[in-house]
């Protein structure tokens, strides 16, 4: 057989290869052969099912870690956007209070009416 990258092998045959790995069925060792390609290569899709399936199982908020973080930054970001929009809501509440007191005196009031 020959070398394969792992790039060429199909997700799901790669997620075969790493259950059968993680039920004792084949070594990395023998995965490695049976699919040509490395023990390094076959331990890092090991690694990378078990911390994937680590996160599904976390509270966590949605979308892939990586790039854009792991679930404790995405969800302070998701707050920091959240406090952003209070903060942000607030702020134009206040302005229109401010104007309105400005211009208080020049609503007449029911009592003022003859």
């Amino acid at each position: 057989m020959s070398r394969r990258g792992h790039s060429q092998l199909p997700v799901e045959e790669r997620m075969r290869v790493v259950l059968a790995v993680l039920s004792g069925e084949l070594t990395i060792a023998e995965a490695a052969r049976r699919h040509g390609t490395t023990g390094k290569t076959v331990g890092e899709w090991r690694d990378r099912f078990l911390e994937a399936g680590q996160a599904g199982l976390e509270n966590m908020m949605p979308g892939p870690t990586g790039r854009n973080g792991n679930s404790t930054e995405r969800r302070q970001r998701a707050e920091i956007e959240q406090l952003k929009l209070a903060l942000a809501e607030a702020t134009v509440q206040l302005r229109i209070w401010r104007l309105g007191a400005e211009h208080v005196h020049e609503v007449p009031s029911k009592t003022s009416r003859p």
